[in-house]
């Protein structure tokens, strides 16, 4: 893996300095990708939260039950 990484970290430093345009376009692209990611994480998170609470209001629920009874 490490080789791969280092044969297109010199492919990349043989075509050094990148035009302005297409340093650009790179940034843009990886700012859309994170964003994307960071809202995919965000909203599993909230998702895995909203689960919790239904699960634990469940709980209280049965326990209060059960203990009724």
């Amino acid at each position: 893996m490490f080789e791969t990484i280092d044969q297109k970290k010199q492919l990349l430093d043989r075509k050094s300095p990148l035009p302005e345009y297409t340093a650009e376009s790179l940034r843009e692209k990886l700012f859309l990708e994170w964003t994307y990611n960071t809202n995919a994480i965000e909203d599993y998170t909230d998702f895995v939260q909203l689960v919790a609470t239904e699960v634990e209001s469940s709980l209280d629920l049965y326990l209060s039950a059960v203990t009724i009874l």
